[in-house]
């Protein structure tokens, strides 16, 4: 009687749990994982020894009331060693160098605690076969930090074979996930910070420019735009996109300045635009002397120009060129590129090089291929030029025809925007 006795006494303790399970999440008829005596989501954190670091974050960001509901939540959670690198990691630390939570600025914590909850929907990572049920996929997820403030980067969840990888954490989330009533409980590896990092320029529309051009700035993370500085000067600009910005260049540009973006959450490195020393764009006063050979030559040409209102034009043929020499010398360490920009109407080569003093020797130098019917925008490594035999200065360049084939009479290029970077 006894056996008989304990049998249904087991079976009856199945169908209770079965039962009981079932009541945690009416849409999913066996959820599995690790459950704590059917608590609310936001119990089993305060119950977990795991989870302690977070529990007290909850709590001096002042969010019990906010996240203590019966609404539906799937969290994120940092375990406790996770949470204690993070703050040693970004100095909140106490006299003795030991992680202490109460350094991070209440309104600070409010949104990291918040940029690990997802309110409104309770999904779990770990798939049941057989099983409907909700289930993280991956993707950008929006959280309760980005309900107060939509600046903020939306969480990146990536779920693979059942592993679970939060912002690109290089570890995936320790053990299965936890649930209870209202929603399910992933402890992780790494925090997440969804607070967008300093702006970063990749590119910009224009390597030249002048006082007045609209150029287009790209990058990442331009969000909450403060300002957009050449130099010290601030420009007007127009934050597209957060990979976009439109900016004017200010009407004191010389013809060469660094570019920053300021954001409220940092400043990019700088990017150069213009040429430190610009040689030759619509006027002469940099030019001691002019020499050519083989063909006209117009220093002030207005009817084909790169940029601005004059170009240099050239009619010319077979091994023609011309030489420019410079008002002040130049020291060959203090630039890394030789720019300029050639227009020429049949398609052809030249010889570009530098020199301390006005020769013609071919051996120094480089040869570019230029394209026909387009401005040809050339960006030349100094160590290209042979510097070796240069010398540690320089005063002059040297331009030839370098195709040596007989041009169609009348061919022309034209050069502009002549300068050192």
């Amino acid at each position: 009687m006894k056996n008989i006795y304990n049998k249904i006494k087991h079976i009856a303790l199945s169908v209770f749990l079965v039962v009981a399970a079932s009541s945690c999440d009416n849409e999913i008829e066996d959820i599995g994982g690790a459950q704590q005596n059917y608590n609310t989501a936001y119990d089993l954190i305060q119950a977990n020894s795991s989870l302690t670091v977070f529990t007290k974050a909850i709590k001096l960001a002042g969010l019990e009331s906010t996240l203590n509901t019966a609404d539906n939540y799937t969290y994120f959670v940092p375990n406790d060693a996770a949470f204690d690198a993070y703050l040693v990691a970004n100095g909140y630390v106490n006299d003795l160098g030991y992680p202490d939570i109460t350094l991070v600025p209440v309104e600070d914590l409010k949104q990291l605690v918040l940029s690990h909850v997802i309110k409104g929907v309770k999904k779990r990572v770990g798939k049941l076969e057989g099983v409907e049920a909700d289930y993280l996929e991956t993707g950008d997820y929006a959280t309760m930090a980005n309900a107060v403030n939509a600046d903020l980067y939306l969480l990146s969840i990536n779920v693979t074979n059942g592993v679970l990888k939060v912002n690109g954490s290089d570890k995936e989330a320790p053990g299965l996930d936890y649930y209870g009533t209202n929603g399910f409980v992933n402890v992780l590896s790494n925090v997440i910070e969804l607070t967008p990092p300093a702006p970063v320029i990749s590119g910009l529309s224009q390597v030249l420019a002048s006082p007045g051009d609209v150029i287009t700035i790209t990058g990442q993370n331009f969000v909450k735009v403060k300002s957009v500085k050449f130099g010290s000067t601030a420009a007007t600009f127009t934050a597209v996109s957060k990979t976009e910005i439109k900016v004017t260049v200010p009407a004191d540009f010389d013809s060469y300045a660094l570019i920053v973006v300021e954001t409220d959450f940092g400043v990019s490195a700088p990017s150069s635009i213009g040429l430190k020393y610009l040689l030759y764009a619509d006027d002469t006063s940099k030019i001691s002397y002019q020499w050519d050979w083989g063909g006209s030559f117009d220093m002030m040409n207005t009817e084909n120009v790169s940029r601005g209102t004059h170009s240099i034009k050239k009619v010319t043929g077979a091994w023609s060129g011309f030489y420019i020499g410079f008002k002040e010398t130049l020291n060959t360490a203090d630039y890394q590129f030789l720019k300029i920009s050639v227009y020429a109407t049949e398609s052809t080569k030249i010889l570009i090089s530098i020199h301390s003093n006005a020769n013609n020797d071919d051996s120094l130098g480089t040869t570019v291929q230029l394209v026909a019917g387009q401005w040809n925008n050339i960006s030349i490594p100094m160590s290209d030029l042979k510097l070796n035999q240069v010398g540690a200065t320089f005063n002059n360049i040297f331009i030839k025809e370098y195709s040596g084939i007989s041009l169609t009479p009348g061919n022309t290029i034209y050069y502009d925007d002549i300068g050192f970077l």
